[in-house]
Order: C-alpha cells, then sequence, then structure tokens
C-alpha cells in the first residue's frame, strides 16, 4: 500500500487497501494482544478511515501496553492523544498522571537515562532494537546498482537455515532424514542459482518430500514462536513495494515487502530465522519492519507476478 497524504482523503483504490489492512490486523490483534506494532498500524488504518472510536479504543490499549513494557514516554503520546480527544476522561488523567510518576522516578534513579525509546521488531521470541527511522520514510541506500554487492554480501552469511533444522528438530516438527535431506538439497539448488531464479525453501522441500503437509508445519512453528503470520495469498500487493527490497533479498532470500503504512513496513518471510536477511533489510529502509511467517508458495506467487523470474 503505498502511502497517503493526511490532507487529502484516500480514493477508492486506497480505501479498499485500508480495508484489507484493518481486517487482517484485527484478527492479529486479537490473536497477540500485546503486539503493539500490529496495534500501532490499526490504529493508522482506524484513522486514515475516519474511523475515530476505534482509533481512540486501540489508542488506550496501546497505551497500556507500552505502561507494561516500561515505554513510558510512548505511553504518555498515546494517553495524550486520547486526553485530546476525550478532555473529561478521568482513567485517562490518572493513568497520565501515573506515567509522569514513573517518568519522574526514572530521572531519579538513573539521570542518565535516555527516555527517548527507540522503536522495536519482533524477531522471534524476542525483541530486537532498531534504529529510530525517519518520517520520510525513505531508503537509506539506492537500490539501483546494489544488488552485486548485497549479492556479495549476502553469499557468505548464514541463511538462517541451519536454525530453522534446530528449532524444526528440537520440537520434534518433521523427521530428521527427511529435514537433513531437504537442508542439503537446498543449499545446492542456492549455490548453483542464477540471480534471476527464485531460491529454494527449506519448509517447501519439507513439504515436497511428504512427511508434513504445510498446514501442520506452519501451525507447529507458529505455536513454538511469537512469529507473526500473514496469509498472503489472500492479499493484494503492489508490485512497486516488492521492489522496494533488492531481488538479492527478494529472489534470494524469500523476504517480500508487502505493505507499508506509515513509517512501518510489512515483510513476508519463508524462514524467520534468517537473521543476517533481516539485519540488511534493515540496514537498507528508514522504516520500522515488522517481520511476517508465510507460506512459502504464495512467496514464490508473488516473486514470479513481480519479477516474472524463473
Amino acid at each position: 500500500m503505498t502511502e497517503i497524504s493526511t490532507a487529502q482523503p484516500p480514493t477508492s483504490e486506497e480505501q479498499e487497501q485500508i480495508r484489507q489492512t484493518i481486517e487482517m490486523f484485527e484478527v492479529i490483534t486479537q490473536a497477540n494482544p500485546q503486539d503493539a506494532q500490529s496495534m500501532e498500524i490499526l490504529k493508522e488504518a482506524y484513522t486514515k478511515m475516519g474511523m475515530e472510536k476505534e482509533a481512540l479504543s486501540i489508542g488506550r490499549k496501546l497505551a497500556d501496553i507500552y505502561m507494561d513494557l516500561g515505554q513510558y514516554s510512548s505511553a504518555m503520546l498515546e494517553y495524550e492523544n486520547i486526553l485530546h480527544k476525550e478532555p473529561g476522561n478521568a482513567e485517562v488523567v490518572a493513568a497520565l498522571g501515573e506515567v509522569e510518576q514513573r517518568l519522574q522516578a526514572l530521572q531519579v534513579t538513573d539521570q542518565g537515562i535516555n527516555l527517548d525509546f527507540r522503536s522495536v521488531v519482533m524477531d522471534g521470541s524476542r525483541l530486537m532494537e532498531t534504529k529510530q527511522t525517519h518520517s520520510s520514510g525513505r531508503l537509506r541506500i539506492p537500490i539501483t546498482g546494489e544488488n552485486k554487492v548485497i549479492d556479495e554480501k549476502l553469499s557468505g552469511s548464514d541463511d538462517g537455515n541451519d536454525a530453522l533444522v534446530r528449532f524444526l528438530l528440537q520440537h520434534r516438527l518433521a523427521p530428521e532424514g527427511v529435514v537433513s535431506q531437504a537442508l542439503h538439497i537446498v543449499r545446492k539448488r542456492n549455490t548453483d542459482r542464477s540471480p534471476t531464479q527464485i531460491a529454494a525453501s527449506l519448509i517447501d522441500e519439507i513439504v515436497t518430500r511428504g512427511s508434513v503437509n504445510l498446514e501442520s508445519l506452519l501451525c507447529g512453528i507458529l505455536d513454538r514462536s511469537k512469529f507473526a503470520y500473514i496469509p498472503l495469498e489472500c492479499y493484494d500487493i503492489d508490485r512497486h513495494i516488492v521492489k522496494m527490497l533488492p531481488d538479492a533479498l527478494t529472489l534470494g532470500r524469500l523476504m517480500v515487502p508487502f505493505d507499508v503504512i506509515s513509517r512501518t513496513m510489512m515483510v513476508a518471510v519463508a524462514n524467520p530465522f534468517d537473521s543476517a536477511g533481516k539485519e540488511t533489510v534493515q540496514q537498507l529502509v528508514d522504516y520500522n519492519i515488522q517481520w511476517h511467517l508465510a507460506s512459502p508458495e504464495a512467496i514464490f506467487k508473488v516473486l514470479q507476478g513481480t519479477h516474472r523470474a524463473e
């Protein structure tokens, strides 16, 4: 989704895209009620559609989450925004007073503390800090001419498949023999692939070998981790958003940007354990990144449609 100027109402096409975002992230936030990033996206979408009541409601939940996380500056901004629209809300006034007290206590305890908390993105079961994004949300490095450099940089890095193997075997999600054979095949294919070919996926290869079906495997990964899931096949994706990342990451690492809202870029991945690929994405763009696990088949179809790749 392209960014929409707050000075102009969204067009009919943009409204339909925002409705899709609302439907999707209402489900995500219901399933993950502590997911602050998804709530930020949902609040932004509500606001753009003029759904002020819903935006205020989700803003209150978001403020409470920031309080629980100890991100008091962010909580204060949310409470102040609600109070600006509902000046008589006694509960919010009380909550704002509590935030101020906690901030004062922090200042007394540690005079050197930085209260401008940095943004965070989910990286599996832990929060990974990232650099604060610029409001422009532009790419840090021009994509043109960078594919070869990025490809060379990533060629010697860990692709996350070893970590995925350990996770699958630890939780007994697939037979060891099948996983080992699938890993060998995927490594060979990805070593031999050309820059215009889509990389092979370990999950896809395991499923292809018939030992476990895709739904069971994905559900097993999601149930035992804190990864978010995106039904990418149900999403209408703008190919220009996909091409915001270089081929070395999309074709080579199966990382597909599928939406951009305000300062957040949402990226679908076939392997959520690819930390080197994630770090490279974050270095390239001035967005907060929200990662979502998607089925490899859905990622293949998006890449085929976008790049007309082999």
